[in-house]
């Protein structure tokens, strides 16, 4: 038997790429088969989803365990209702000289260029190769029939390339076939052609070919399109090889549809038929050839002897990636594909994938964003990771009790008081903070000297309160700054008088030390929500940095926030170095473009490893089809998704996806 070599592909949907990025995977793939040297084979198998097997919520937890639990029934219900569907692909390459080394070396090349091209794979050793359920190709046991065949249990219903579209084809052209509701094991066979054999063969070709067309003139009859399309398809390709631009390749497709009974796996056959017509690709059914394309479509089988001729630069955009599947093992589950219903769990804190644990949400009002952040949080309950979260419009509270976190209301008689000089480890250390807090409680107006003045001022309270022995508060510095900078000390005495003083002018008694914890902004005035935010978010990042273990910093409605330079910067400055506390920045707005159009709302935005952008208005859209590169497809969804429905950016993987919870989780984020 000849050696054989196989790596595994991550799946991921090409055609959801950048453009730009398209071309560079149809390059690499072309580059690939011009050096090719053995028989390439794409192994694609779909299967149907089974139920989620149970997880290991955190010890002692009653409700990360009723959270979860409820997740994987829901999954379970949905899966037996709706069958969903998913796709695993393998590369293997086949030496026909026994030297196995050197296929090893030309794998781990092709290995190398694919990763080049920002393709991620895993290589199968002979135990994995068994571990995927292959049967030895060489005498296997095939009870054959006309229309099917026997094998381990099943029958098989074969199918084989008879014509490929005739017209020009773009990277994804087999997603049709490959993504069909059924389940099959296809191959991909692209095997090197001898160039003059090949040019002999297109000659042949061209004489068959016009030789057709001068009859059907002789007969006075209407030319045959598929003749014409063929002639006009074989004199380019004869042009291309002349120039030597392209590599010869013979390329065979074959197909088994998988079933328990006989009538199941021709039903899955006339499944995928269907499908790959709507791609403009014909298949037949290999009556009493089904044992043949069976053996085809293993790992370890061998390539058809038949096969259509093309060239390299064609059969690259073969390559079967046209299916993103999100399942990462320890993930967020985030609902369904749109496309395929198959469950999607994104690991935010998968350093693998993502470049940080930030996330981002984006939708406009009546959208889902809020329902979708709730979800988010109560996920991370289920998995044992905390929550910070800085709450606007008082959304989160039947959340916290249900999840066993603490609600504080700031801004009620009384209720929580917010010390600048407690956002930091030292007094010393929050001057700067208190200078920006002044600057954004005065509308971010303070001119360069105006903010030394302050500085100055702050510099002084700290230092009488430490000869004194107290407290220093926000107020000490108002009777300095009254010569200084009466503009400022102006403000700061409505702000240090009550009522709002029992607010910014007293010991801070608001306790952050909770795991999962909500202060909420509804009963602030609307004109101190960002000055309140600035505090409780340094007040956070002070916490993250002294405590470094995984949580989340959520910030709703997060673009009103961003006029204010102070916020900005801060909101950068979370969004950079989260990651290296092991924290997470969540980050959430219905207007877009007040992110976007600053510099540091675009670092915030676009910095984000996972992003969910929601529908929008078609001018929003287009801003964040140039600031996230999408597609023109992509573009379109954001503008038409209804609500619940997000286009899912989680590093390279990109998919549209449905928010699904289960009843538990909608009673607890939908007020009744």
């Amino acid at each position: 038997m000849a050696p054989v070599a196989a790596i595994a592909l991550d799946p991921l949907d090409l055609t959801a790429l950048e453009p730009a990025a398209q071309s560079v995977c149809v390059d690499t793939m072309a580059r690939l088969l011009c050096s090719l040297e053995v028989p390439l084979q794409f192994v694609v198998r779909r299967r149907r989803v089974a139920a989620p097997t149970a997880s290991s919520p955190p010890a002692g937890s009653r409700v990360a365990a009723a959270l979860d639990a409820a997740v994987r029934g829901h999954q379970a219900e949905v899966l037996a209702a709706m069958p969903a569907f998913r796709s695993d692909v393998l590369t293997v390459m086949r030496g026909g000289d026994g030297d196995l080394a050197a296929l090893h070396r030309q794998l781990a090349m092709a290995a190398e260029m694919l990763r080049s091209a920002g393709l991620r794979s895993r290589a199968v050793d002979e135990t994995g190769l068994a571990a995927t359920g292959d049967p030895p190709a060489t005498n296997l046991p095939l009870d054959e029939g006309v229309r099917s065949v026997a094998m381990c249990g099943g029958m098989r219903c074969g199918l084989e390339l008879e014509r490929l579209p005739g017209r020009g084809v773009t990277l994804g052209w087999l997603h049709a076939m490959l993504a069909a509701a059924a389940e099959f094991d296809a191959s991909i066979h692209l095997v090197p052609v001898d160039g003059s054999a090949a040019h002999r063969a297109v000659e042949r070709r061209l004489r068959n070919l016009t030789a057709d067309r001068l009859l059907d003139l002789d007969r006075g009859r209407i030319g045959d399109a598929a003749v014409d399309v063929g002639l006009e398809a074989a004199s380019v390709l004869r042009d291309r090889l002349a120039r030597n631009e392209v590599r010869p390749l013979r390329l065979s497709i074959t197909v088994a549809a998988r079933g328990a009974t006989e009538a199941d796996a021709h039903h899955a056959a006339e499944v995928v038929r269907a499908a790959a017509a709507g791609a403009g690709l014909r298949l037949r059914h290999a009556h009493l050839r089904h044992a043949g394309a069976v053996r085809s479509t293993l790992l370890l089988g061998e390539e058809p002897s038949w096969g259509k001729l093309v060239d390299s630069a064609a059969a690259a955009t073969c390559l079967p990636l046209t299916e993103t599947v999100c399942d990462d093992p320890a993930g967020y589950r985030r609902g369904l594909t749109r496309r395929t219903g198959v469950p999607v769990a994104v690991d935010v804190f998968d350093s693998v994938q993502h470049s940080n644990a930030n996330v981002a949400v984006f939708a406009t009002s009546g959208h889902g964003k809020s329902f979708t952040l709730g979800a988010l949080v109560l996920e991370a309950t289920a998995h044992g990771t905390g929550a910070l979260i800085v709450d606007p419009e008082g959304e989160y509270q039947r959340l916290m009790h249900a999840a066993g976190g603490q609600y504080l209301r700031l801004g009620s008689l009384r209720s929580g008081a917010l010390n600048v000089f407690d956002a930091a480890p030292t007094p010393v250390e929050a001057i700067p903070v208190a200078v920006d807090l002044v600057n954004v409680l005065c509308g971010s107006v303070l001119s360069e000297v105006e903010r030394a003045r302050v500085d100055a001022a702050l510099h002084g309270a700290v230092a009488a309160a430490a000869r004194d022995g107290r407290v220093v508060l926000l107020g000490d510095c108002v009777a300095a700054l009254e010569r200084t900078a009466p503009r400022a000390a102006t403000v700061l005495r409505r702000v240090c008088a009550e009522p709002l003083g029992s607010i910014f002018n007293r010991r801070s008694d608001i306790d952050l030390d909770g795991g999962l914890c909500a202060i909420s902004l509804r009963d602030l005035p609307h004109e101190f929500v960002p000055a309140a935010t600035l505090l409780i978010a340094q007040r956070l990042w002070t916490r993250v940095r002294s405590e470094r273990r995984r949580r989340h910093i959520v910030l709703d409605e997060v673009g009103a926030l961003c006029v204010h330079p102070p916020l900005r910067e801060l909101l950068v400055q979370l969004a950079r170095r989260c990651r290296k506390y092991g924290a997470s920045l969540v980050v959430a707005t219905q207007n877009v473009e007040d992110l976007l159009r600053s510099e540091e709302g675009s670092v915030v935005a676009t910095n984000c490893a996972t992003v969910l952008l929601g529908g929008h208005r078609a001018a929003e859209a287009t801003q964040m089809e140039r600031a996230f590169g999408l597609t023109d497809g992509q573009r379109r969804f954001v503008e038409h998704a209804g609500r619940g429905e997000f286009l899912l950016l989680a590093g390279r993987r990109r998919c549209e996806i449905r928010v699904d919870v289960p009843e538990l989780h909608r009673s607890i984020l939908v007020a009744h």
